[in-house]
């Protein structure tokens, strides 16, 4: 009988998303190898730990949500666990690519609860805040739901769109370095970027809420995403032009 290969940290940190933006590259799919390390010895597979990561962001927000925003605990549990959730998301990928368990359907399962959990998370943030109301002829307007609708259909798109892109061009090869990557243009947009990396994001939303200040961070944050979605959809456009010239 042959024995189980036994990995390594390097076995799955080699795995990582080429394509991610910094922080996520360099600090949650570090954190996500040590987790596909510890799932590959007690058995978890890529699916279940996708599960896990959907889970983890959504009972962190409704802990949160339970405690209150004037509990200081509240704001360790949402910082915590939304990184925690984030790390187990960047562990489901190379866990798969290192030991064969990865598949087009386990691609996009995973795709779909991270936009789900994604979807869900600000939406239990702003129940447990106070509503976003403004006056106007002294008649009082309740703009949150609005303000949630918007910032959520802006995401989903950009979200939706990158992915789109990356299935495209790379063929959903993870492990592919960018060949733009010593562009000076690329490199600004990289920078630029930071905004819009998960876990920075994860941890403004969490700071913002902990503090009052959710629905300035929704406005904040979903203007800037609708203003990248555009430049990256019109960027998008002449790179995707130059890659079916060059086919």
């Amino acid at each position: 009988m042959s024995e189980k290969k036994k990995y390594s940290y390097d076995d799955f940190w080699q795995m990582h998303g080429k394509q991610t933006i910094w922080v996520t590259r360099n600090i949650s799919y570090r954190f996500g190898a040590v987790l596909a390390l510890l799932s590959s010895r007690i058995g978890i597979t890529p699916n279940m730990i996708s599960v896990i990561s959907g889970g983890v962001t959504i009972l962190s927000a409704l802990l949160a949500a339970y405690l209150g925003q004037s509990n200081v605990w509240a704001a360790v549990v949402l910082v915590v666990g939304l990184q925690l959730g984030y790390a187990f998301d960047c562990a489901d990928g190379p866990l798969a690519r290192a030991t064969g368990q990865g598949s087009s359907f386990g691609a996009l399962s995973d795709k779909i609860a991270d936009l789900s959990s994604g979807m869900v998370l600000p939406c239990i943030l702003a129940y447990a805040s106070s509503d976003y109301v403004i006056t106007v002829e002294q008649t009082s307007l309740n703009l949150g739901l609005g303000l949630l609708t918007l910032f959520l259909t802006v995401r989903a798109t950009l979200c939706v769109l990158m992915w789109l892109k990356e299935s495209m061009i790379y063929k959903t090869d993870r492990l592919r370095e960018d060949e733009r990557s010593k562009n000076l243009w690329w490199r600004i947009k990289k920078g630029i970027s930071l905004y819009i990396d998960e876990p920075v994001y994860r941890m403004a939303l969490a700071l913002a809420w902990a503090v009052s200040l959710f629905w300035e961070f929704i406005i904040f944050y979903g203007l800037g995403v609708a203003l990248i979605t555009v430049v990256y959809m019109l960027s998008s456009k002449k790179e995707m032009d130059e890659w079916d010239i060059s086919r």
